[in-house]
């Protein structure tokens, strides 16, 4: 706690904003975690920042679209200010003095501008900032007021800031297309020498074996001492077992999803095998799938085109 606070101190000093800014606690290195004392925390923690990541395009917008409506609202006040200091000016003599008078009441015409035209004081400049500007500038050179301007800059923040608005969360209920690829090797247009090839769950597509058999044996002497019943493991032997990988838990939930085949919620010895599999997938820094792909499912859990046929033709 005390490097969290003063990690809160030092961003406090860089930082020059009001809001309060979201820090994200986490351990972010791609190994297993070694300490499990904060493993909750830091899934949600991490949950939170990959659904911040998500919305940056629409944020993104909405920001734009803020910093437009700010920028319009500070031009338009910047108007009113500069063009009551420009009426103010003497014609011939005095303008010095009367500019220094100006520039000291700066905060006084402020409010009289907040009550004559119904602005909001946060739509104003900084005063003091706003002073020493106005330092160096000739008010009697000021332009003077343009009410069509005004009133365009009025039109604009009523009626199409309210469309772009719309055309945003229009934005917000669309879902990006997918593209849906066949094959072992989506995506790739270099076919078997692209990017990933072979590599994490793609490992074993172009091959006839199931490549989980591959380490099934070593698999199979854990498995059995899980305590299986009627060839199965329970929900609960195998989360013990696979919670020994120090994985997040919402890593395991979809390493689960993928691993259950039949959505008994219990393991035989070639789903045990697979979870095995994709947790060692994981380990080594490769992304796990939203769907198992076909070469991983386990030979037992496949289907039989050939007797699919056989029956459909018994049916007829």
């Amino acid at each position: 706690m005390r490097v969290y606070g003063a990690l809160m101190w030092s961003l406090g000093k860089v930082i020059n904003t009001p809001e309060v800014v979201r820090v994200y606690l986490g351990s972010f290195w791609a190994k297993p975690l070694q300490n499990t004392d904060n493993r909750r925390l830091f899934e949600a923690e991490a949950q939170d920042l990959f659904r911040d990541i998500q919305a940056l395009p629409r944020n993104a917008a909405l920001r734009k679209l803020n910093d437009l409506i700010k920028r319009a609202r500070l031009a338009k006040v910047h108007a009113y200010i500069i063009s009551y200091l420009k009426k103010e000016m003497p014609s011939l003599f005095g303008k010095e003095k009367k500019k220094e008078e100006l520039i000291a009441h700066l905060p006084e015409i402020y409010q009289m501008l907040q009550r004559e035209h119904h602005i909001s004081p946060g739509d104003f400049p900084n005063v003091n900032k706003m002073q020493e500007q106005l330092m160096h500038y000739d008010f009697s050179k000021f332009p003077s007021l343009k009410m069509k301007l005004i009133e365009s800059v009025d039109k604009m923040l009523s009626n199409k800031i309210a469309q772009l608005m719309n055309m945003i969360r229009e934005e917000e209920g669309k879902q990006p297309a997918q593209m849906v690829m066949g094959g072992a090797f989506e995506g790739s247009e270099d076919g078997p020498f692209g990017h990933g090839y072979g590599e994490g769950v793609s490992a074993g597509a172009d091959t006839e074996d199931w490549i989980v058999s591959r380490d099934k044996p070593r698999y199979d002497e854990i498995f059995y001492t899980l305590m299986p019943i009627n060839g199965k493991v329970t929900g609960v032997n195998a989360k013990k077992e696979m919670m020994n990988s120090r994985l997040p838990n919402t890593v395991l939930g979809k390493i689960w999803k993928l691993a259950d085949c039949d959505r008994d919620g219990m393991l035989d010895d070639e789903e045990f095998a697979l979870a095995q599999h994709l947790i060692k997938i994981k380990l080594e820094g490769y992304e796990l799938p939203s769907e198992l792909p076909p070469h991983l499912v386990p030979p037992s859990h496949r289907k039989n085109p050939t007797a699919d046929i056989l029956y459909n033709h018994q049916d007829d």
